[in-house]
């Protein structure tokens, strides 16, 4: 057979559809390749993944097939002579040209390189013929060439992935391409999220985790919150014990139980130049033997252990022993390590194990961030050990529901004020929930009054149950502490020392967010004074307050002197009424309030017994109202009101949803209105080598002013003409007459 003719050729791409032909060659089938002992003439056929033989008879029908990842060695014992061995055949055949031979091998060696971008699968060629030897390689080496400048999107991914789904003989799913090539490789976006093929068959999605095995683009896989079946996991140890690019593995609440920790920790001890530097297993019931298997491997990680989260894995003092003598005993921890999260695993830091970690913590180290919050750490002992290593780099820090001391006596040293007055970064500190003594608070913001170098600290004294002695400790304090921007100190049981507290905070002009909550249970005229005393904070034109929560405070209309004092003009750009059943007469309080107010961007108030009435008097005044622009949505006010009047209610949330938008749209537009003025007058400047001029006249100008705190339409600008929305005063009426 010379030739394959066209009408063959048809017959061939009608009988492999889908797959698409990309070479036809007649061969002769060699007689060790027969059952019958005789050769025969065959065509072969290869597509971009796989190989097939077809008789050339009518009708034609595939004889075998066999994918280039069966591939074992490739032999060429003569210029026309090929000796395929595969995983499951031998197959030798002879070819009219070396041409032919050229063109096969070069197919075959290039698509393996497409699926294995960083292989050199001109390895498998065993024998050569010494007059064929360096034609061959010089026609590989153009290939690898041409293939390496033409880089697929997300190092190969694709047509890794299609070759797998060809060898399993799975179908090629069109959504894991699409996203991979229009949100993965158009953002630049290395992390693989499971989550976004979450509603695929997990067999699908095992074959794409396990192209990520021979994939060096993408650096870090995750999930949050999603089961993955025994195939996926099987996948995912594969990739650990093989992937040269994976740093971070984030598989968060995924369902893993102990022998998935035991089979990573045998990949990675298999795996001598893995790069991993994160892993978060939170949320999985690896338990203490999933732990100590892990952190026996830790160590050997060559670029070393950045980020660890072990938190919620049902981990007792054993596991997080265990661990801990490997960060104590093994140096490359402390220089690596800045995120440790091994919170919610109750009582792993009750006995003498937790005396390893201390020590770590003690040495010097890198931590950035550190959460042991309900793990019973004591914490008169942790802060002995923070004082001591961690004050040069320590930004977040939580420490919440823990007791303070497992003692007996509560003697409280020193150790706390020395960790706060020699922290040089640090941002959050947690302490909720841990009963904090009197003298231990004290000397906390000693130690924050003492430091000079920290700012805009958040700390969180929320359930501390400080009662009237923690409110006197305050007091004296907290003026002076002007490292504290967000102080929460909610459900505290402060009630009649709330009158005095508020008067203190007043008194510090370094706090920018407040939470208050649940310290309102009081006698009326006491509730009275506080809530007035906290209406003229608000207003006073000295406060630097930003936000304010009393949230599940139970104020009813206690909550009508706050809102009221919206109407002046107060700093508060955040406000949280939460849990407050103010009912309909409060929303139409907030919403008369809101149709004033004009620096209000944030507002809560769900858990308020609000009604479709309450929504419709809330979108009347929004519709007013030019300046809020997050509301979140009041979930269990809106379940309620629906079930009794559900036209009314969608009515009015529709009507809420499209006034927020708008004024979003509007401080888009206004942001983009500066810059544009900006660029302008700079180029006026650069033009004339003068000052920049302005860009519009002087009455414009005031009428601008007046734009942006009373909210008038961007219209107004885009149309050239005054276009009135609110109720303008008669003084930007006649600019606007003048204009």
């Amino acid at each position: 057979m010379d030739s394959i003719s066209q009408k063959l050729q048809d017959q061939i791409s009608e009988l492999l559809k889908p797959h698409r032909v990309c070479l036809v060659m007649p061969v002769t089938m060699n007689p060790s390749s027969q059952s019958s002992g005789r050769s025969a003439n065959r065509v072969m056929v290869l597509s971009p993944w796989r190989g097939y033989l077809v008789r050339n008879k009518h009708p034609v029908r595939v004889e075998s097939t066999f994918s280039y990842l069966e591939i074992c060695s490739i032999n060429i014992p003569s210029l026309t002579q090929v000796v395929l061995k595969t995983e499951s055949q031998l197959l030798s055949f002879g070819m009219l040209l070396v041409e032919d031979v050229e063109a096969m091998v070069g197919h075959m060696t290039a698509s393996l390189k497409k699926i294995f971008p960083y292989s050199s699968p001109g390895t498998l060629l065993k024998v050569i013929p010494p007059e064929l030897e360096q034609r061959l390689v010089q026609h590989l080496a153009g290939m690898e060439a041409q293939v390496n400048s033409q880089p697929s999107p997300c190092g190969g991914f694709f047509d890794t992935y299609a070759a797998l789904c060809d060898f399993n003989e799975m179908p090629f799913r069109q959504e894991i391409q699409w996203d991979v090539e229009n949100i993965y490789y158009m953002n630049s976006c290395r992390r693989f999220n499971l989550n976004d093929f979450s509603h695929l068959h997990s067999r699908d999605l095992a074959l794409a985790v396990a192209a990520l095995s021979f994939n060096q683009w993408f650096t870090k896989i995750c999930s949050k919150e999603l089961r993955l079946s025994i195939n996926v996991q099987q996948q995912l140890i594969l990739l650990l014990s093989r992937s040269a690019s994976l740093e971070e593995l984030s598989l968060e609440t995924s369902g893993l139980k102990l022998d998935f920790a035991v089979k990573m920790a045998a990949a990675l001890q298999d795996h001598t130049s893995s790069n991993l530097q994160s892993i978060n297993l939170s949320g999985n019931l690896i338990e203490d033997k999933g732990v100590i298997a892990v952190s026996q491997e830790l160590a050997n990680l060559v670029k070393g252990l950045k980020h660890l989260s072990l938190s919620r894995v049902s981990m007792t003092a054993q596991g997080l022993g265990s661990l801990s003598r490997v960060f104590s005993s093994t140096s490359v921890f402390s220089a690596s390590l800045t995120h440790l999260d091994l919170s919610a695993n109750p009582s792993s830091l009750a006995d003498e194990e937790a005396t390893f970690l201390f020590q770590f913590l003690s040495s010097s180290n890198a931590l950035s961030h550190l959460d042991i919050s309900d793990t019973s750490c004591p914490l008169d002992t942790l802060f002995v050990s923070l004082s001591t290593g961690c004050c040069d780099k320590l930004m977040h820090l939580n420490v919440a529901r823990n007791p303070f001391s497992h003692r007996k006596v509560r003697a409280v040293t020193k150790s706390i004020q020395e960790f706060f007055s020699q922290c040089r970064q640090l941002k959050y500190v947690g302490l909720s929930a841990t009963n904090l003594p009197s003298q231990a608070l004290r000397l906390l913001l000693q130690g924050l009054v003492a430091n000079p170098r920290l700012s805009g600290l958040e700390l969180d004294l929320s359930s501390c149950e400080l009662r009237s002695a923690g409110a006197q400790v305050i007091q004296e304090h907290i003026s002076e502490a002007t490292a504290i921007s967000t102080l929460d100190i909610s459900d505290n049981g402060f009630e009649t020392d709330m009158v005095t507290l508020v008067l203190s905070i007043g008194r510090c002009h370094s706090l920018r967010h407040l939470a208050l909550g649940k310290n309102f249970a009081m006698k009326s005229r006491s509730l009275t004074d506080t809530l007035h005393r906290m209406a003229q904070l608000i207003q006073d034109e000295e406060c630097s307050l930003e936000s304010l929560s009393v949230s599940d405070s139970r104020l009813k209309t206690g909550v009508h002197v706050i809102l009221s004092a919206l109407g002046g003009r107060p700093s508060l750009t955040e406000l949280d009424i939460s849990g407050n059943d103010i009912g309909d007469t409060g929303a139409k309080v907030l919403a008369k309030a809101l149709m004033s107010n004009t620096r209000l961007r944030t507002l809560s108030w769900d858990r308020n017994g609000v009604t479709s009435r309450g929504f419709q008097d809330m979108a009347d005044a929004l519709e007013r109202n030019w300046t809020l622009q997050h509301m979140s949505l009041p979930l269990a006010d809106i379940t309620q009101s629906y079930r009794t009047n559900p036209d009314r209610t969608k009515e009015a949330m529709d009507r809420i949803q499209k006034y927020l938008d708008r004024n979003n749209q509007r401080q888009a537009d206004n942001v983009k209105f500066e810059v544009l003025r900006t660029q302008q007058s700079e180029k006026e400047g650069l033009i004339k080598g003068k000052p920049c001029l302005p860009l519009i006249i002087p009455e414009l100008q005031l009428v601008h002013a007046d734009f942006l705190t009373n909210g008038y339409s961007p219209a107004f600008w885009r149309r050239g003409v005054p276009s009135r929305i609110l109720r303008p005063t008669s003084s930007v009426q006649s600019k606007m007459t003048s204009v």
